[in-house]
């Protein structure tokens, strides 16, 4: 189970911070400021199953893969939710 969470706890970590760059370079300070707060919860939490784990080179594997899902993932999101709401079809 903690193997899981590992890989879910870091795919979520990477996931928000790769979404938060994307916020920070279009000087979108409210939406960084909030999704912070929520990186830092998700943070604590994965490090806090990580550090507590037995088994050190699978929960490394299950981390790493997390997170290399999580940043494709983001990039993925932020470019069609952009894409989204700035197609002139939708905008107000």
């Amino acid at each position: 189970m903690e193997y899981i969470t590992v890989f879910f706890g870091s795919l979520l970590t990477v996931y928000m911070l790769g979404i938060n760059s994307q916020l920070v370079r279009d000087k979108n300070c409210i939406g960084a400021f909030s999704l912070a707060w929520f990186i830092s919860l998700s943070n604590m939490l994965y490090i806090k199953v990580f550090v507590m784990s037995d088994e050190f080179m699978l929960t490394y594997l299950c981390s790493a893969l997390g997170s290399g899902i999580g940043i494709v993932l983001s990039i993925l999101t932020y470019s069609k939710v952009h894409e989204l709401l700035t197609n002139k079809k939708y905008s107000l």
